[in-house]
């Protein structure tokens, strides 16, 4: 509250009121004083309030506190320097009554953990400066509950750097003669102060300089930064080279002669300040694995030197960083061969009387001497010579090639052949006959120079694992004959490289069989006075002979008979098919049944009555050739898993029975290859219940007199049997009773359903209540006399069948804090009685789900205290 308001105080609802100030002194006998305010008026006032005739007194309490305006507060600062990397505080210095401290930077309130303030927040200390993020603004800002001020914002200078002292803009290498400059800079507040050294002597106080270059300003440049205010001193470093002009290189070799396969190095001679040697050839970088250069490239080797990679020209270049030169050309003749020395190209096999030139070339720097040999005899000294050919021109014809600079010797081998013309050869065989599946020889016979053997099989070359040749292909020989794939005609050749001549086609006759001896066109099984016709056939060369057996005795000899069918004609039967040539035997069988109609079958079941959910089975009954048996449900194949067939599917059990899926018709059919027949159907009565037990339409709560009636229903086949009981005790033994309902009829109904044949009990209970009218309730208090500001009760007294109580206060359910029921709401308290609020009506009420009754209205006198 300001110095200057004005301030009315009142005291409400009173008789006699009075103002007391702290210390005890009165300052006013009425309900309600003014006062203009100013700093003397802070203080408690009480006020005092009594009533002579009730003999209470109150009093009530308020404490002023009066505020003048806040003078601007200003902000001192701990250093006179602010300092990067260093703490600096700022106090908010200021007089009055101040509430509170508040500080903005950059108008914002301060946050982050480099910014802290003193437990009353005068005081804002920020730790670590930094240029970029503490220059602010700042701000402080004091405050009461009335008024509030700023300071003037308050920059701050943060004083820091040098940082990295930094040589620009300039090279490391200069050639004599060029201007030097040298610039460094570093940032810094205030800006800093900078020094040069030349190999450690003074050459400058400024931040930039220029010389201009000779070789004794070659070395090294230290520039210093530094700053008083941060005590802070920053360096940088430059190395600087003058380079002279080179003179030219010269090429040097290790070797008079460069003789290929062998190593050959070259060395740049040269003087100078030289930083790097280079080599050229063809004017190229040399590349590649055989060429190696030394550690500081001044000597290049070629290693496993080659006529035609390896010639050059070679240069070698030395450079530094202003200046190069480069070597005359230097070319390589490099010494070589002989190579592979080569007989030109000529047959090596001729006819006699032919006339033959042999001739060797070997390539050779410098060229090659060349010696020929026949089977190790000199015959010439000349790269070539000729021969007219003969028997005894045959042999071995060597070739020598020398290259004295190299010390290398190669040499060329021919070897010639003279061949006359071959004679006709003719087949010769190993046996007599051929029979299929046996092994069988075939020579070529013939005399000459022979070198090869061929055979034709049907005019091609024999191919595939079952034919062989001996090592010298003179023999053939056919493993496992086959009838169509051996027999030919077979043809042998001979040849030499100039000859060759035909043997006349050879045919094979091969013996073979019987093959598998099978009966055809005829069935397994018959009925009796069917025609039965068994034929027997066998591919056989020649042809086979038959026998047939019935159950191992003969019946014919021939490949075909008949019978007509009995009995006594099931069995086995035997063909038998023989060959005298390949000794073979071959049989084949038949298993013939003959077969009479079947009779009807019957169902037959495991128990008399089928019950549901229990196991039920029925067996298919017959007698005869039965081969299979099938059951039809509803005339369709029975499936499902609770469905389960015998191994042999005679019997058929049903698991869990089921009134609806399980009823059927059921059939079984039997049958054999010929006949088949089927059961009459056979449909099953499952017995099942009851089923739940419900009591049906009736209610759970009757008044006396009423009609009562009670049915119980359960699901059941055959139907269910019905017993009542009331309270354990039975009363009826249908399904339907009535009573005229009293109050002895009330209690627990129990139905029980019963089937005899599934054994099952089902129960059924309805609890039933019988009420009768209520009486009149009336309302008793707990005091005689209700008093205000007292509490007071009043009780719902009533008797019978009471299931709730209510209550109304001016025909209206009660309601609000100083009203409260008891837990069966039976009686009401009312707290803290008014005259006004409470004096009622009251009407308490009783009520059972079918009688409800009303108290007369009571009416509360309340007393004053």
């Amino acid at each position: 509250m300001s110095v200057k308001s004005g301030i009315h105080f009142i005291a409400i609802g009173v008789i006699h009121s009075h103002w007391m100030l702290p210390n005890g002194q009165p300052v006013s006998n009425s309900a309600s004083f003014s006062i203009i305010t100013s700093l003397n008026d802070i203080g408690n006032y009480t006020c005092i309030a009594t009533n002579t005739f009730t003999g209470l007194t109150r009093t009530a309490n308020k404490t002023l506190m009066i505020y003048a305006p806040l003078s601007k507060p200003t902000i001192l600062t701990s250093n006179n320097t602010a300092v990067e990397t260093k703490d600096f505080s700022l106090t908010c210095n200021a007089t009055g009554q101040i509430h509170a401290y508040k500080w903005f930077i950059n108008g914002v309130a301060p946050a982050g953990l480099r910014i802290q303030l003193s437990p009353d927040r005068r005081t804002l200390t920020l730790s670590s400066l930094t240029r970029s993020v503490n220059k602010g603004p700042y701000v402080c800002e004091i405050e009461n509950p009335f008024y509030r001020n700023r300071s003037d914002p308050f920059t701050l200078d943060v004083a820091y750097g040098p940082d990295i002292a930094t040589i620009v803009h300039s090279p490391n290498e200069y050639p004599p003669g060029a201007n030097i400059t040298l610039s460094c800079v570093a940032d810094s507040n205030p800006a800093a102060q900078f020094s040069w050294l030349h190999n450690g002597q003074p050459v400058s106080n400024s931040a930039t300089f220029s010389i201009i270059a000779s070789l004794s300003d070659a070395g090294t440049y230290t520039c210093t930064a530094s700053n008083s205010f941060t005590g802070l001193t920053r360096t940088a470093t430059k190395n600087i080279i003058i380079y002279a002009p080179l003179s030219k290189p010269t090429i040097v070799t290790s070797n008079i002669t460069a003789v290929e396969t062998k190593d050959f190095s070259l060395t740049c001679q040269a003087t100078g300040q030289i930083h790097a040697y280079q080599w050229f050839i063809n004017g190229v970088a040399p590349a590649g694995s055989r060429i190696q250069l030394s550690p500081d490239k001044r000597t290049l080797t070629v290693s496993r030197l080659t006529r035609r990679d390896n010639k050059g020209p070679y240069e070698c270049e030395i450079r530094n960083p202003f200046f190069s030169n480069r070597s005359h050309p230097f070319t390589l003749d490099v010494a070589y061969g002989p190579d592979i020395a080569t007989i030109d190209n000529i047959s090596d096999q001729f006819a006699t009387g032919i006339n033959v030139t042999l001739s060797c070339v070997a390539d050779s720097n410098p060229p090659a001497q060349f010696t020929w040999l026949q089977n190790g005899q000199s015959v010439s000294n000349s790269a070539s010579f000729s021969i007219i050919t003969s028997l005894n021109d045959i042999g071995n014809y060597t070739c020598i090639a020398t290259n004295s600079f190299t010390g290398l010797t190669r040499t060329a081998n021919k070897t010639l052949m003279i061949y006359a013309p071959l004679s006709k050869p003719t087949i010769l065989t190993s046996n007599n006959t051929a029979v299929e599946t046996k092994d069988f020889s075939m020579t070529c016979n013939a005399m000459g120079q022979i070198h090869t053997y061929l055979w034709f099989l049907n005019g091609l070359a024999p191919g595939g694992n079952r034919i062989q040749l001996s090592p010298d292909r003179r023999t053939l020989t056919i493993r496992s004959l086959t009838r169509f794939d051996n027999k030919g005609p077979y043809v042998c050749e001979i040849e030499n490289p100039l000859f060759r001549n035909r043997s006349d086609p050879f045919p094979l006759n091969v013996t073979y069989g019987p093959d598998i001896a099978t009966i055809v066109h005829s069935a397994d099984e018959y009925p009796p006075g069917a025609n039965i016709t068994l034929s027997c056939v066998a591919d056989s060369n020649p042809a086979a002979q038959f026998t047939w057996l019935h159950n191992g005795q003969p019946v014919s000899k021939s490949a075909t008979f008949s019978i007509i069918a009995s009995l006594s004609d099931a069995g086995t039967y035997t063909c038998t098919a023989s060959n005298s040539f390949t000794g073979l035997t071959r049989t084949a069988t038949k298993n013939i049944i003959i077969y009479v109609p079947l009779s009807k079958p019957t169902i037959i079941t495991s128990n008399n009555t089928a019950v549901e959910t229990k196991d039920f089975s029925m067996t298919c009954s017959a007698t005869g050739q039965i081969h299979a048996y099938r059951w039809f449900i509803n005339g369709l194949a029975p499936v499902g898993s609770r469905i389960q067939l015998s191994p042999d599917k005679r019997i058929l059990t049903l698991r869990r029975l089921t009134r609806r899926e399980n009823k059927g018709p059921y059939v079984c059919e039997i049958e054999n290859p010929l006949f088949r027949n089927r059961s009459d159907p056979f449909p099953l009565n499952v017995t099942y219940g009851p089923d739940i037990a419900t009591i049906v339409h009736s209610a759970n709560e009757y008044p006396t007199g009423a009609n009562i009636t009670l049915s119980c229903v359960a699901d059941s086949n055959p139907a269910a049997q019905f017993t009542w009981l009331q309270n354990g005790q039975r009363i009826s033994n249908s399904a339907t009773f009535s009573v005229i309902a009293s109050l002895s009829d009330a209690g627990t109904y129990t139905c029980t359903a019963s089937n005899l044949f599934t054994g099952l009990t089902r129960t059924a209970t309805k609890n039933i209540t019988i009420y009768a009218p209520l009486s009149k309730p009336t309302i008793v208090t707990s005091n005689n006399t209700a008093v205000e500001t007292k509490d007071f009760s009043l009780t719902c007294q009533a008797t019978g069948q009471i299931h709730a109580y209510r209550w109304f206060i001016n025909g209206l359910a009660p309601s609000g804090s100083r009203i409260q029921l008891s837990p069966d709401k039976k009686i009401l308290t009312i707290g803290n009685l008014t005259r006004r609020e409470n004096k009622g009506p009251y009407v308490c009420e009783i009520e059972n789900p079918l009688f409800r009754n009303r108290s007369d209205p009571f009416t509360l006198d309340v007393a004053c205290e």
